[in-house]
């Protein structure tokens, strides 16, 4: 790794972000992008780590984030879906109702609040690896956030109805009021 970047992930980076970074690189990973390619800020930074697959970590307004990139090449999805669609659960089931829609106080350093990326990464890289279903059950749990994210848009009631028609899990009042991660 640059010594640019360890410097600015020791300086910036929540512990558990640096654990998840040092994880992948005793895995085999290896840093093959950034972003901006000069100097590295907690405004709209990344890194990208390639290796099994690619993990994206991005920090913006010091809030970092981390997506990944399945080994086949796909489109890169959020650490919160994957967890989600792993779980094989309702997404308002899988995370605490929080409310982290813009504009609110107190917003978490890291996404998604309170999961650890150093435990759940590994898991989530090996069931990318062996899923089979894996675009299916991330539209699953994407849909099931947007629905307690925004609960009174015309797509999160049409979600609703359609689940209700198909005896799905349907988010509670309490869910909807929460706005999800």
């Amino acid at each position: 790794m640059s010594e640019e970047v360890d410097e600015f992930l020791r300086r910036f980076a929540p512990e558990d972000v640096r654990a998840a970074v040092e994880w992948l690189l005793g895995q085999g990973f290896v840093l093959t992008g950034r972003s901006p390619q000069t100097r590295l800020g907690t405004f709209g930074s990344s890194l990208t780590y390639t290796g099994d697959a690619t993990v994206i970590i991005t920090v913006d307004r010091s809030q970092w984030h981390m997506d990944v990139a399945p080994p086949s090449g796909a489109k890169a999805i959020g650490l919160d879906l994957l967890i989600a669609a792993q779980a094989g659960r309702p997404y308002w089931e899988v995370f605490a109702a929080t409310d982290l829609r813009a504009g609110q106080p107190n917003l978490p350093s890291q996404l998604p609040p309170g999961v650890s990326w150093r435990e759940k990464l590994p898991t989530v890289l090996t069931w990318l690896a062996t899923t089979e279903h894996l675009a299916v059950s991330v539209a699953l749990a994407r849909d099931q956030r947007f629905a307690v994210t925004w609960p009174d848009s015309a797509k999160a009631k049409a979600l609703r109805r359609t689940w209700r028609a198909r005896d799905m899990p349907v988010p509670s009042a309490a869910d909807r009021r929460a706005g999800g991660v």
